[in-house]
Formats: structure tokens, sequence, C-alpha cells
């Protein structure tokens, strides 16, 4: 069988090439009914006898025709052929009905008839061949008539095939069974049979010899050819091959991967957990999209213990299979139980958010999973997710509790960012709680949604918040008395007083509808909450009615007999009841439910400032300071509450004639101000461009600003708000949380302490005298880190770093020793008195810190010359003592990645005027400060230092070559030894010398970096490391012909210095290679002379070091220029001698012998030399 088809061929051959006069013919069942079909080849249609038949079942009547023989006999002009229906109940689903199915719109192929005629089917005798496997025929003119090419032989070649198939052309007809009823029944039907017996034959042949599978290209052609895909075709235009969407479906697990998972659950059922679970990671090794194996791994993992890896697995698991629900829902909760654990993994939350978008994705309907993602998307502040969620659970059930309070704090939120399209969302929370308390009031309340005080709280909140107090003192005293079972008595709604929460009846029975026995006692005054109570007292301080709020207070008046139980336990209903007192204007009153709230630190930064307030209004001024400077440090955000207690505090301070404490205020306070203004602008600036972001700090996102107040130094302690733990499904949010018992609070920083200006003698005192002790221990502290400290250690330790932290704040906060423009330097405050004149925002800050500016004088130098008089230590400590801790604790901070603090610490100890009088004490810091910026690989500051020290240190040869150290030291490119200022000041450091040398020297020269008038130039002779440092800066700068100048000058001052002749011979070299050179072999030749005068000098030196280098410098000149042959001859003496490098110095390695092995190899490669190449990298190049 020499074709893959030859068996379906021989199955055709078999059948159809039977003689005329011996038909195979089959009879029909005598209850089958043949419809004749009509053709109508002018319009290409079928034509019925009925022509107002229903035509609605056209499609479902179609069949395919079978296939015809090569043995195709032409219609003649004139002839009516009637086409039988085919018995589908006959044919049997297999590749003969599949080569039947040729059309792929149900309809069946025919030649087509010359206008005018038809074909019969009296005259067409053999059955009509597909154009697949029949000869083709070529469309003629009407008056040609129709023609046939076929093949002789009855065997169809490919080539032949695919020529004849593309020119031919046939029309489509539908078989109707409305259009055959005129039929003949007891007619034969020569298709069935031909059918049958090719059916027949085919199963011999298959079951003698099946068919084999199809090699990729020919099956595509077999399913082109013969249509083996029954697919109806699409109309013109549409989209062709549109690719299926989603995810693929996996691979079968191939055979090592089914052995590595067996191995594992073989390990595991063993005990054998770890091997197991390498088992598992070797098969994700090879296929990753295992998802066997992922499961397996999760269940390894759980059993292990590792909770964060089983849920990883896990993860990874359902990300394979995405469409199982339950997989992204256990995912969430994995991940929300894992945050309590893992504190610092925050893309847990995101996970568990993305798993809960990807459960709604499969089912939308899903209320727990909408329910996760609405929660936590409140937590991380994603208002707008969170209320889009909570809406769609309200859509479907109104009075769901839980979302109803989650929609509550959200839309209360949405409003307190300011945005005016947010500000009517307090509304939408207000409407869904007023249909869930109707649909409860109806139908009675829902166990598995239990509606109680705390809804009731959050719904009198909502009426407050957008100011409908006479509304939420309604609906409280209404749905208190529906809860308590009394919603029959209406009447009390028409009472505009409380007396319905009485605890006694003596105003009730006032009223002639109370029934004194119809309810219990405690359905009165005894059975409403405490806070529903305060909820009264304040909304009737709104509305003015003292009266009846004073009635509520009592119960919670801390003067009571109660009072200690409310404090410990409802601490946030004395402070409810606080605020409405402040807001009504009873401050005295007021100040007696602050006064208890002090003392366990249950205030917050408004609370606070809100109580000294009221102490000022009585006149404790005292009170009043600690209360402000107490809300000071507390408020670590930009609050509008810390800039009124610094406003305030400034008007003490300024009545006190403490202008500086006053001035160091007001300009914290403008500052913290324009910060606000700013950020306001900004959110008007996004809502006016329509900015519609939904990402993390987007639009109706809750983002904090970064406090502006807090010094360069410390930002990096500036802890960042914690994120709260919430459920992911809350059973009780409220809109306004109570007050939290916070812990107590840490003592401020010493660079934020301040002075207080009204404690009493005895207090402040007391307080130093504990301060004083606290910093001894600290001092014993570093002491002790120095003892301990080991010679190998990387660097301090972290107690000594936070013992030396508070030290030297603590010294950086004493304003004596500082003048009063570095002071504000320090916190922060540049130019003050400048700025205070363009300053937009708060008129009353404005004016105090116009009017303190022009009353201070920054200029008195009064603390500084006190500050001279009795400077010898500070807090027993001598000063020598201090300026080491600083300089060590600046280093230790530039060990730690910390550049920019360390070099706070090092400006704040240059600017004290203790350490800025001593000129040793100056130099220790900007070489401190120098080695700092070492650390960071900071250039400029690494020249701003030597560029002090050369100009405290003039005309002295060591600042010059301490210079040319830093920028050696220093890993980065030479932009700033080279730069503009730089070469400036050396050239009028030479003119300077050149000038002192000359007998018209007596005259300094005007340098605006040169020391005082009156200096002269002590030296005799000129400088000869200055001339080269010059004379190096140009080199580098590629200024050859001017640094030639310099080095000339300096070897004709030392003419046997090695590094002056390297150095002359190196720039006649570089100067013959650029373009502009005119006498080339002038130029190298003098290069190569000074070059062999180097080489010869330091070949006599007895270091090995010394002659490498000779030997390597020499190499690279020749290099340089091209001369490869005897680049490497003295590359080869560099690799012989090659210096003991055991004890590296500070300036990096003396043995040269891996840079000459390299170049060398890179000569070798250029010459194609791959041998020598890899032997030099073998031996010299290789770790």
């Amino acid at each position: 069988m020499s074709h893959p088809f030859s068996s379906t061929f021989d199955a055709l051959q078999a059948h159809f090439t039977q003689k005329p006069d011996k038909p195979d013919v089959t009879p029909l069942p005598p209850t089958q009914t043949q419809k004749p079909v009509l053709v109508n080849n002018d319009l290409g249609t079928t034509e019925s006898p009925r022509q107002n038949a229903d035509l609605s079942h056209i499609s479902s009547a179609r069949t395919p025709l079978p296939v015809a023989t090569s043995n195709l006999l032409l219609p003649r002009p004139g002839q009516r052929v009637l086409l039988p229906k085919p018995n589908s109940a006959s044919v049997q689903p297999t590749l003969a009905q599949g080569l039947q199915n040729i059309p792929r719109n149900g309809t069946s192929t025919l030649p087509q008839a010359p206008p005018g005629h038809a074909i019969s089917w009296e005259s067409y005798t053999q059955p009509i061949l597909p154009r697949t496997q029949g000869p083709a025929l070529t469309p003629m003119g009407p008056s040609a008539g129709p023609s046939v090419s076929h093949n002789p032989s009855g065997t169809l070649h490919s080539s032949e095939a695919s020529s004849q198939i593309s020119g031919a052309r046939f029309n489509e007809l539908s078989i109707n069974e409305a259009s055959t009823a005129g039929a003949t029944e007891d007619q034969a039907n020569p298709i069935d049979t031909s059918t049958d017996a090719l059916l027949e034959r085919q199963n011999e042949l298959n079951s003698e010899n099946p068919l084999p599978k199809l090699p990729p290209p020919v099956r595509g052609f077999a399913k082109k050819i013969l249509n083996l895909e029954n697919k109806p075709q699409r109309p013109r235009g549409g989209r062709q091959n549109v690719r299926k969407r989603g995810p693929r479906k996996a691979a079968e697990p191939t055979g090592d991967i089914k052995y590595r998972l067996n191995m594992a659950s073989n390990a595991y059922m063993d005990g054998r957990i770890d091997e197991a679970i390498d088992y598992v990671h070797d098969a994700i090794r090879i296929n990753a999209e295992t998802y066997r194996a992922w499961v397996l791994l999760a269940s390894f993992l759980q059993e292990k213990g590792d909770q964060l890896g089983h849920y990883r697995a896990k993860w990874f698991a359902t990300n394979l299979q995405p469409q199982i629900i339950d997989g992204w829902l256990q995912c969430a909760e994995l991940a929300i139980g894992l945050r309590d654990e893992f504190p610092e993994d925050e893309g847990l939350t995101d996970e568990a958010i993305l798993s809960y978008s990807q459960a709604l994705k499969i089912e939308n309907s899903h209320r727990p999973a909408r329910h996760g993602r609405a929660a936590l998307s409140l937590e991380m502040g994603h208002l707008r997710k969170a209320v889009g969620d909570y809406t769609a659970l309200l859509g479907s059930c109104v009075f769901d509790i839980y979302a109803l309070r989650g929609l509550a704090e959200g839309c209360v939120l949405l409003a307190d960012t300011g945005k005016s399209r947010w500000l009517d969302q307090p509304g939408i929370a207000i409407d869904a709680y007023r249909r869930c308390i109707s649909h409860f009031r109806e139908n009675g309340l829902d166990i598995r949604y239990p509606f109680d005080w705390q809804d009731i709280k959050i719904f009198v909140e909502l009426l407050a918040y957008v100011k409908q107090f006479n509304n939420a003192i309604h609906e409280l005293r209404s749905l208190s008395r529906w809860l308590l079972t009394r919603s029959d008595e209406v009447f009390w709604d028409s009472q505009n007083d409380d007396r319905e929460w009485d605890v006694d009846n003596s105003r009730r029975l006032e009223l002639e509808q109370f029934q004194e026995k119809k309810y219990p006692a405690s359905s009165y005054g005894k059975g409403l909450p405490l806070e529903m109570r305060t909820k009264l007292a304040a909304y009737r301080l709104k509305l003015g009615q003292e009266d009846e709020a004073m009635h509520h207070l009592e119960f919670i008046d801390p003067d009571q007999s109660n009072g200690p139980e409310i404090l410990s336990e409802c601490p946030h209903l004395l402070l409810e009841g606080a605020s409405a007192l402040y807001e009504a204007g009873r401050l005295q009153m007021a100040l007696r439910f602050y006064e208890p709230l002090r003392e366990p630190d249950l205030l917050d930064t408004e609370s606070l400032v809100r109580a000294g307030r009221c102490y000022l209004n009585m006149g404790d001024k005292r009170q009043a300071e600690e209360c402000f400077t107490a809300a000071i440090d507390q408020d670590e955000i930009n609050s509008e509450a810390c800039i009124d207690a610094r406003y305030e505090l400034a008007k003490m301070y300024e009545a006190a004639r403490e202008e500086k404490e006053a001035f160091i205020l007001v300009n914290e306070a403008i500052r913290l101000q324009e910060v606000r203004d700013q950020a306001r602008e900004e959110a008007l600036e996004e809502e006016r461009l329509g900015d519609d972001n939904d990402d993390d700090q987007g639009d109706g996102d809750l983002a904090l600003p970064e406090h502006p107040l807090v010094p360069a130094t410390r930002k990096e302690a500036v802890p960042k708000p914690k994120r709260a733990k919430r459920p992911p499904k809350p059973k009780v949010e409220k809109v306004k949380p109570a007050p939290k018992e916070r812990k107590p609070k840490a003592s401020p920083k010493p660079a934020s302490r301040r002075r207080k200006v009204f404690a009493r003698t005895e207090e402040l005192q007391l307080e130093e005298k504990k301060r004083a002790s606290e910093l001894a221990e600290t001092w014993k502290t570093v002491h002790e880190c120095r003892a301990s400290s080991k010679t190998d250690a990387k660097g301090p330790s972290s107690a000594f770093m936070s013992a030396a932290g508070e030290l030297v704040d603590d010294f950086r906060s004493y304003k004596e020793f500082y003048t009063w423009d570095k002071y504000l330097a320090h916190l922060n405050i540049h130019q003050a008195r400048e700025k205070v004149e363009a300053q937009k925002g708060n008129p009353n800050l404005i004016a105090m810190a116009q009017r303190l500016s022009h009353n201070l004088n920054p200029e008195n130098s009064e603390g500084e010359n006190q500050t001279e008089r009795v400077a010898v230590s500070y807090r027993g400590v001598p000063f020598n003592e201090w300026l080491d801790l600083f300089l060590e604790y600046a280093m230790g901070l530039a060990q730690t990645g910390r550049y920019q603090d360390a070099y706070k610490v090092c400006e704040s100890a240059r600017d004290t005027t203790i350490f800025s009088k001593s000129k040793e004490d100056m130099f220790l810091i900007h070489v401190a400060w120098a080695a700092c910026a070492l650390r960071g690989r900071d250039e400029e500051t690494c020249v701003a230092s030597a560029r002090w020290i050369m100009r405290e240190y003039q005309y002295d040869t060591e600042p010059f070559r301490m210079f040319s150290a830093l920028s050696r030291l220093c890993p980065s490119p030479a932009s700033w030894y080279a730069s503009g200022p730089v070469q400036k000041y050396m050239l009028r450091q030479i003119k300077l010398m050149d000038r002192a040398i000359n007998a018209a020297g007596a005259e300094v020269s005007g340098d605006e970096d040169g020391p005082p008038t009156g200096r002269v130039f002590p030296g005799k002779e000129l400088d000869v490391t200055l001339l080269m440092l010059y004379g190096n800066i140009l080199f580098i700068s590629n200024s050859f012909t001017y640094a030639l100048n310099y080095f000339m000058r300096a070897h004709s001052l030392d003419p046997y210095n090695t590094m002056v002749i390297l150095s002359v011979g190196n720039c006649y070299v570089y100067y013959a290679l650029k373009r502009q050179a005119e006498n080339r072999q002038y130029l190298l030749t003098q290069g190569f002379h000074f070059l062999h005068q180097y080489y010869e000098l330091k070949l006599a030196s007895p270091d090995t070091a010394q002659r490498q280098e000779a030997h390597y410098n020499l190499a690279r000149s020749y290099h340089a220029v091209g001369i490869p042959h005897l680049a490497t001859e003295y590359y080869r003496r560099a690799l012989r001698e090659v210096p003991d490098d055991s004890g590296n110095g500070v300036m990096g390695r003396n043995d040269l012998s891996r840079e000459a092995a390299y170049n060398m190899a890179q000569i070798c490669w250029a010459g194609g030399d791959v041998d020598a190449v890899k032997a030099v990298t073998d031996q010299y190049l290789v770790i």
C-alpha cells in the first residue's frame, strides 16, 4: 500500500468502477419516501413545486451528496433531474461520511447546466464526483456546452488534482424536503446503495490495515482537502481564525515528573518529609506548571509547619487552576491569617485582595468574597473600591448590616478627603440605613444580620455628620424605643425633651398617654446605653438645649461615684462629653472631663490643644504650656491641631518676652501651614483636571503626608503609621472609632526638647536632675561599648550608635552653643526674616512672625560671649570628649550608609561656638567629614573638605598632598578633581606663590578664598607639589601643552624626581597622539627619552614593586603608541618581577601582574594567537 489513503481509494475503486450493465443496487425499505428537488440553473437555487411553502426547516433538511466516480456523465441540454433524498438513517459516522460531507454550508454541488435547461435524473445514471476527488470541469459558455477532462486510469495525482480543482466551477444546490414532495416513492436510490457498499469495503480494509496517523503537514492537507472538519463557513468580512482566549490546557506530566511525584508520595508515607519536598522541588524545576506538584508541596509544607511556604505553594497551585473558586478563597484566608505573623510582608494584603477578585471573576455573586475584598480595600485606604463593593452587596441584600457598616465608614472617609465630588457620600449611607431599618421594621430582625445598638450609633452619627441634629435625636429615640420593644409608644416623638429616658417616672407621669405599668422600668432610662445617652447630650448641646444635655451628662460625670469605673471602661465617653462642652463654650466644665484623661495619656493632639486653651481660660499657664508642649511632641503628622498648639505657645512666649522661642515656634507653624496649603492646592488641581486614579495613592485613597519639621538627620527614625488589623468580614465597624488606649508615649527627642518657661523652679530642677542622670547612664554605655569593641569589627555596635545619637542630639539642642542664625539653620529655618515678607497663609501667624523678626536682634552676641566665658565642659564632660563622640558617631553613620546624617553631624560640630574657635578641632572635623565622604564615594564633598584644609593651611605642601590623596582614594570619575573651580583655585595659589617669590611679592594677591590681608608666602622657592598638582589637573583635562609648562617648571626644581620625569614623558607621548600635534616624531622622541630616564632610575631601586612599576609603565607607553613587540617584552618583565603584596596599603594593591597579563592577552588576541591568550589567562587571570 503505497499511499496513506490507499484503503479509501480502493473502496472507491471497488464500487464506482462497476460496469453499467451490472449495477450494485440495494432496494430501499418499503416505508422510505423519496422526494425530488427541482433545480433551476438560471437562479442558482432550488425550485419547489409549491413556492409558498414554509422554508424555515431548510437548513435542518440539508444532507451531503454522495461521492462520485471518475466516470462522470454530463447532462444534455433540456434534461431534467429528480434528486431523491438520501436515507440518513443508514449512514454511519465513518471516514466515508466525511468524504461525503464536502460542502460546509450543507449544500450539494452539481455541474451547472446552460441557461434555460435543466438536468433530469433519468439521463443521469452515475453519481457526481466531488471536486476534491473527481476530474476538473472547465466551465464554457452556453453555446459551447460543457466539457470533461478526466484521468482515464481513474487515478488522480495530487499536483494534477490541485490544478484541476482550482479551475473547476460548481454551483451549490439545497435539498429541501418541501421541494421533493412530488418524487416517485417506488424509485430506487442508487446513492444509498453506493454508500453502503463503500462503507462495507472500507470497514473491511480498515480492519485489516488500520489507517496510520498522518504526519503534521499531510494531516493539515487532509483536513483542508478532504474536509474532515465539517465546520460552517464564516461569512466574508468577519474575523477569520480567531484564537481561543483563556488559559491553555495543562500539559500531561512527563514520565520523569510522574516518577518524582510518586517518589515524593512514597517518601511522605515513610515519614521523610524533607526528602519528599526535595523530590517535589525537582519536579517543579522540570516543569513549574505541574498542578499536582504544587498541591503536594503545599501539603508537605503544611505538615512541616511552614505556614508561609504552604501559602505560597497553594497560591501557585491555584493560579494553575484558576477556575476553581475554592482555591482562591482558601488563598485569601491563608494570606489574612499570615498578616499577624508576618507584619513586614505587606504584599499579603494585596494578594488577598487579588484572590478575592479572582473569585469574583468566577462567581460575581459570591458574597463572602466581595465582603472580604471590600474590608481589605477599606483597610488599605482604597475607599472607592470598598464603597463600590459594599454598594454592590447592598444592591442584592438591603439588610446586609455588615456591608452597611463598611459603607458608612467608607463614605465618611471619602467625605473627609475634602473633595467636592465626595461630599454627598454620607447621604448615600444614610439612605441605605433607612432602607435597612424599614425592612427590619416590616419583616422583623434577621439573626444572620443582627441590628443592634452599634448600628443605631452609626446611623445617628451619620446624621450628625451632615448637621441634621434634630433628625439624629429623633432617630436615636425612635430606634432605641424599637429595640426596647416599645415601638407602639409613638407619642414620645412629639415631646421636645428627653423625659422618656429619665431614670424615674417623675416627668413621665405628666403625660396622659404614659402607662406606668405597661412596660418594665428597664425599657426606659435604665435601658438606654451610656453611649446613646452621651450622643443625646452632645446633640442637645449642639442645639443649645443645655438643660437636657446636663441631665444626660450627669451619668458620666467623673466627679460622681461611678467616675473611676467610667474612666477605666469607657474613657471615650468622657472625651466625647468634654469635646461637646468645649464646642458649646462651657470650658470650665469641659476641663473637668479633660483632666482625668491626662494622667493615663488618653488625649489626642486636638484634645490636648483644647485642654490647654481651657487652662489658659482658667489662668493656669503652667498647665497650658504642658498641654501645648505635649501636643507638639505627640503629633507625628501634619495636623491642624499641631499648628494651633505652636501658635498658642508662641503667643504665651511672646507675652513672657521669650522672643526667640516664640520666633522658632511661629516659623514652624508657618512651615506646617505651607505644607497643608500645598497639599490642598494639589488636591484641588487634581480635582480640576479630573484625575480619576484608583491606585494605592490615587484619588479617593488615604495617604499621610511626610512630616515637614523632622530634621534631616533623623528622618529615618520617624515611625511610619501602621495599618490597623481588620478581619475580612468586619462584624463591628465605626464611623469615628473611640480613641484606643495608647502605649505610654516615649520621651521627646532631645533635638525637639523645649525649655519650659512657665514651669516652677522646683519642677525644672527635678526634671534637669532626672535628665542629667539619664545622660550619665548613656555616657556609661558609650564607654562600655568602646572598651568591648573588637579591632576587627566592621563598625560600631547598635548600642553605641543609639547612646551616641542621644548624647549628640542633647548637645545640639543647647541653643547657647550656636549663634542665632546657625541655630535657625539647624532647625531648617533658613533666612527666616526674609521669607516672612513673602508668606501667604494664616494672617495671625504672618503678623506674629513679622513682629518677632523686627524685635529680635540675631547679631546680639551676648549669649556667645557668655558661652566663651563659661565653656569648659557640658554635663560634666570635657568638650574634647564631646568632639570625639561627634566624630565617632558621624563615621558610624557613614559606615551604615546614612551619609547625609553623617554630614549633618559634622556640620553641627563645625557650627558650634565651642569647636569653631579651635583650629585643631576644625581640622579634625573636616578630616572626619572627608572620611565620611570617602565612604559614600562623594567626590564633591571630598574636594570641598580638601579645599578648606588648603585654605586654612595655606603655603604648606601637605594640604596639596592631602587633596591629591583624597581625589585618588575616592572611587569615582575625576570630575571634581579637574573641575573649573578647582583649576581656578590652584592657579590663584600658583600666582600668589610666584608673586611672593618675586621681588614685588610683598603685596598679597586679592583672593576671596585666600588668607586674611597681611599674610605672605613664607617659603623661599617654588612648591614642586603645587606645580605638579596643577599640571596633573591640566593633564587630565587633555591640556597637554599647558600641563607640560608646569611639569617642566617642576622638573627644573627637582630633576631626579621619578614622578616628575614620568609626568613629563607621558605628557609628550599623549600630546603626540593628538590630531593637532605638529611634529609627532619629535614629541615621541622627547617623551620616550624621559620615560627611559624614569625607567633607569626605577630599576636602581631595591624594591621589587618599584621595578615592576617601571616595567609596566614603559610597556603601557609602548602599547599606547602601537608598538606591541616592545610592549610585550616589558609586560613579560613585569610578570617576572612580582612583589610580595600580602600587606596591601591604604592606597591599593602594589602588584601589577594582573594588569600586565590582561594587556598582554589583548595584544595576543589582536595578533590572532589564541593559545597564548589562553595560556596567559589560565596562569595570571584566573582567581
